[in-house]
Parts: structure tokens; C-alpha cells; sequence
């Protein structure tokens, strides 16, 4: 009896035909004691090899392509009828063929492609900068903070400055209120979220103990009546008035990107002279830096890339493992499926219902806008896209293989100080704390289903050291303040660059002892993660290009990756065995 799903070699195949010419996929299959599925793809896919032929029966007959014999072309029957199909063993349904058939077919990759995730530092890594303070840098501004500051006043002290997360925003925008207060002038301090609003105020109060600093938000209701620096909440300060008394105004707007949202741009207060925005990245999906963000502060004064900040000794060094993974056969016809749907589906939502098409951020935004305000049918087709693209990025997340991927890097999780593991869905989150858990590994998830009181408990132990590794959904990404961490292993990745940014930010911090930051990206070999064919662009080339050393390992070579992840600096892979 043939076995189902038997792996057929194509040599084999070859064999076969080249034995009994003119055969057809069943008869080739009883000969190799398989079943026709698995004979079909091969016939069918390697053109260059096989040739179909026109015989008496309704099914293609086989030939090498170089055997020379007189053949005629085959031709697919016109429609058949039920019965017909059900009476005739040998009609054959040819597989689908586009270019999703060979999907998980293994390429020769390009070694340049290869070449681009190998590489190893030689140059000494930069030291740790240490500002001093002096009455000409009072607040110990590193050079970064003292350039962006210069910037933003020769711009009339207006503008946006984009620094790398970890970098120390906010000591420069300190140092542009002390500034500002000692003209006599108001802060307004506007913040995304209430955990932001004390972390602000806590670090004003400590820096400048005098300052009488008012909150907006969580209850609270302060004016500039009293106080000199407002602290605010965008949900609270947009039903707000903030009258300046005569006084000369500065706002300063934390994560800016997010007071360009629709019912947050009322907090954008005009009457405020003086404008710094401070953000990772201060585009947005939907344009609205230029149509907000821009008018309002004028330009980008100043902005801090990954690579000045690493050689300014301001964050840690990088080292980067791409870790490759397999699907499953089931898994793959899955991929597979959703590829095409999605493929599908796109075509309609671009050429008749007008989505941009490219980049992709600009086409999502356009299909969750239609799935949420477009005509009735147009809505459900956008809806019916987004699920599947919901579905295919669970599928990613969720398969097995990056559990037990997690579960071969246990060494490395335990040789390190404290792990953030990033990925996309709750279950997923769920799965490896429990799975590291299980292992006797201080893990807990970190995700919306997660109270938020709870929520804070499981950051504070994380801080204490009772916690290592927290897996997460999303729930770290901004505005919350992260205990350091020193490796990040990244389960599902964003097409959101502010989203990767943010989880980049968690682990770049710099650290006390000046060890290297170090990520482990996890991807399905041959699917739209994989790097090597070019997925995550934007994140993995940023990433790439201020890496010191990075490989591409798979699920084989786990104690070449504890000699490269090491919390010193890597050992070279061939001092591992």
C-alpha cells in the first residue's frame, strides 16, 4: 500500500520515467509506491525535466523532455461530467502552478544575500561616554544632546528632534526647560500615557527640586496659575485650556508622533512660541506628520541615528543571530493558501478600490481605513483581507517550531542578565512563559489580558532581579518604562519601523558593565520573514548596518550560538564544537 505523503526523490522520478515512457502519475506512483499527490507537483513543476503527452485516457501521459520521442502535446479535456470523473480512475486534476507552488522548494540563495548577515568586527569597540558636569554643561549633556540642542534654537527654538530610544530625549529637553525657566517663561510637558506622566514628573522634581510642577490627568487638574511646568496627559489636555497669563510658552511633546492623532492635534496649542517634539521616528501611517506635526514645529532639527549614538558610546554595541525555523508540511499547505488569498485580494483592493499599493504601511492604512469606513462590500473585502493577513501572521507566530527554537536557546537565555521576548499574539506569549517556566526559568507574559496592576507588579520584579524574561505583545513597546535588558529574541516581527524601533530600544540601552546588546530574530525559512529573501527591509537593514557581528544559524547550531551570544564578547564560531 503506497504511504501518504512520501517524500519522492526526483532522481527517482526520472528513473521511472525514463523506464516506461508514455505512464501516467498513477502508474508512475504505483511504481514508486507513493500516491499520485505526491508524483503530480514534480511532473508538473520541473518542466525543464518532464513533458505531458496525449494518450487514449483522459490523464497525461509522461516523457523526458530530452528522450526524443514523437509526443503529442497533451491538451486538458473540456469540462467532464460528475459521473465521468467519478468512474475514471486516471483523471487527473493538475496542481495549481503560480509562484507560490515551489514556495518551500530549498533556493540557491544569492552569497551575497548570505554575505550580508556574516560579519565580524575588528576594529575596538567604542568606549562608554562619560559627560561631565561643568558650568558650561550643566545637566551633563552628552554631545548628541548638545549639538540638537544648538540646532533646535538656531531653528528659533522650534522643531522635532528623532533620537534613537535609550538615548536620552529627555535630558535634552531638560536642559531646554531649565533654559526656558530661567527666562520666566511656562512648560507644557505633553505626554501619551498616565505611566509617562509621573516618570516626567518624578525626573523635573529631581533635577529641578524647586520647580513647582502641576499635573493634567489621572485626576489631577493643575494650572499654570500656580505652577511654572505642566505636566499633561493628550486624553486629559485636549478638553483643556492653557491660558499663559502673559507669559512666554514652551511645549514640549514626548513621543510627538502620537499628538498628531485626530483628537489629540487640539493639544498642539499655538499660542505656545517655543515647540520641541521628541520622538524615535516622527513619521506616521497616515501622513499626519506632514499635515500636523510639521506645520506645527516647523522641521526635524536634529536627528540621532543608531549608528552616531553607538559611536558616541550613548547606547550599548550590537550583535545580531538570525535563527531560522521550518514549517511543518500541513503548515506550509496553510502558508501556502494564505499567499494566494492575500495575493488575490490585494489585486482587487489596489486595482478597483484604489489602495495604494506600495509602501506596504501606506497599503494597510488604506484597507483598515476601507475595512472600517468604505461601502458595504468594499468594507468586506478589506475585512476578509485583514483577517487572512491575521491568520497568516498567527500562523508565523504560533508554529511549534519557534516554541522549541526558544526551548534549544535556553543556555543562552540563562547565560543572560534579563531576556525581553518579543512576539505577536497572546498564545504565543502564553506558550513560552509557560514552556521556560517549566524549564525552572524566572519567566512570566506581559500582554493586554495581563491587569494592568498586574501588569506593573510583573515590571517591578522584572527590575529586582526575581524575574529574568518577560515575553511580550506589544504591551512594552512605548511609554513604558523597561527595567535594561541585554537580549531581546524576537518571535514575530513588525512591518511597523516605529514598533521594531521601540523593541530595539528596550536592549540598546547602555549598560553599566558595557556588555553588547544582542538580538536573536526568529523566521520561517522561505516565507516572507526570512531575510536572506529580503524580508523586514527597512528593520533588518538598520539593524545589519550597525551590528559589530551577526550569522544566520538554524535550529542545528545551538552551541556555536551560546559561543556568539555570550554576554562578553563572541567567541568565534570554530571555538565551538
Amino acid at each position: 500500500m503506497p504511504t501518504p505523503n512520501a517524500a519522492v526523490s526526483l532522481d527517482h522520478l526520472v528513473s521511472a520515467v525514463s523506464a516506461a515512457p508514455g505512464s501516467t502519475a498513477k502508474q508512475l506512483a504505483r511504481t514508486l509506491d507513493v500516491t499520485a499527490k505526491d508524483v503530480n507537483p514534480l511532473l508538473y513543476r520541473h518542466s525543464e525535466l518532464f513533458r505531458a503527452g496525449q494518450g487514449e485516457s483522459a490523464a497525461p501521459q509522461w516523457f523526458l523532455v530530452d528522450d526524443g520521442a514523437d509526443v503529442t502535446p497533451y491538451q486538458r479535456p473540456a469540462a467532464t461530467s460528475a459521473a465521468s470523473t467519478e468512474t475514471s480512475e486516471e483523471t487527473e486534476k493538475p496542481p495549481v502552478t503560480d509562484e507560490f507552488s515551489s514556495l518551500f522548494d530549498e533556493p540557491e540563495f544569492d552569497p551575497e544575500a548570505i554575505a550580508k548577515f556574516t560579519k565580524r568586527a575588528s576594529t575596538p569597540r567604542p568606549a562608554v561616554a562619560t559627560p561631565r558636569v561643568s558650568d558650561e554643561n550643566p545637566l551633563g549633556l552628552y554631545d548628541w544632546q548638545r549639538d540638537a540642542l544648538a540646532a533646535w534654537k538656531l531653528n528659533h527654538s522650534q522643531g522635532i528632534v528623532d533620537a534613537v530610544t535609550g538615548a536620552g530625549k529627555t535630558r535634552l529637553a531638560l536642559a531646554a526647560i531649565a533654559e526656558h525657566q530661567a527666562a520666566g517663561g511656562k512648560t507644557l510637558v505633553l505626554v501619551p500615557t498616565v505611566v509617562l506622566l509621573y516618570q516626567w514628573e518624578a525626573i523635573i522634581a529631581d533635577v529641578f527640586p524647586t520647580a513647582r510642577v502641576g499635573l493634567v490627568g489621572d485626576g489631577h487638574d493643575a494650572t499654570f496659575t500656580r505652577d511654572d511646568v505642566l505636566v499633561a496627559v493628550l486624553a486629559t489636555a485636549r478638553n483643556r485650556s492653557f491660558p499663559l497669563n502673559g507669559a512666554r510658552g514652551l511645549l514640549v511633546a514626548d513621543e510627538c508622533h502620537r499628538a498628531a492623532a485626530e483628537k489629540s492635534a487640539a493639544t498642539l496649542d499655538w499660542r505656545f512660541d517655543y515647540r520641541l517634539g521628541l520622538s524615535a521616528t516622527h513619521e506616521r501611517m497616515d501622513d499626519a506628520h506632514e499635515t500636523i506635526l510639521l506645520p506645527y514645529f516647523k522641521k526635524v532639527v536634529f536627528t540621532l541615528t543608531y549608528q552616531r549614538a553607538i559611536d558616541d558610546g550613548v547606547i550599548s554595541n550590537v550583535r545580531t543571530a538570525f535563527v531560522g525555523v521550518t514549517f511543518t508540511d500541513e503548515e506550509k499547505a496553510q502558508y501556502v493558501t494564505f499567499q494566494r488569498t492575500l495575493k488575490k485580494m490585494r489585486r482587487k483592493l489596489v486595482d478597483e478600490l484604489g489602495c495604494r499599493s506600495q509602501p506596504f504601511s501606506l497599503f494597510l492604512d488604506d484597507v483598515i481605513r476601507l475595512a472600517t469606513n468604505g461601502r458595504r462590500n468594499d468594507a468586506m473585502v478589506a475585512q476578509k483581507w485583514l483577517k487572512t493577513w491575521g491568520d497568516k501572521k498567527a500562523l508565523l507566530a504560533e508554529t511549534p517550531s519557534k516554541t522549541n527554537a526558544i526551548a534549544g536557546l535556553l543556555d543562552v537565555i540563562n547565560d543572560a542578565g534579563r531576556t525581553l521576548i518579543f512576539t505577536q499574539s497572546i498564545t504565543s506569549a502564553n506558550a513560552i512563559a509557560d514552556l521556560l517556566r517549566e524549564a525552572v526559568v524566572a519567566a512570566s507574559a506581559h500582554h493586554s489580558e495581563i491587569p494592568m496592576a498586574e501588569r506593573e507588579g510583573i515590571l517591578q520584579r522584572f527590575a529586582d532581579g526575581e524575574l529574568t524574561v518577560l515575553a511580550s505583545v506589544q504591551t512594552l513597546e512605548e511609554g513604558v518604562d523597561v527595567p535594561d535588558a541585554d537580549l531581546a529574541i524576537i518571535v514575530a516581527s513588525s512591518k511597523q519601523r516605529r514598533q521594531m524601533i521601540q523593541r530595539m530600544g528596550r536592549v540598546l540601552r547602555r549598560k553599566t558593565d558595557g556588555r553588547d546588546a544582542r538580538f536573536v530574530i526568529l523566521f520561517v525559512a522561505l516565507t516572507d520573514e526570512d531575510p536572506r529573501l529580503g524580508a523586514h527591509e527597512t528593520f533588518v537593514d538598520e539593524l545589519i548596518r550597525v551590528a559589530r557581528d551577526s550569522l544566520i544559524a538554524d535550529e542545528q547550531n545551538w552551541s556555536s550560538l551560546r559561543g556568539f551570544l555570550r554576554p562578553g564578547e563572541p567567541l568565534l564560531l570554530d571555538d565551538e564544537d
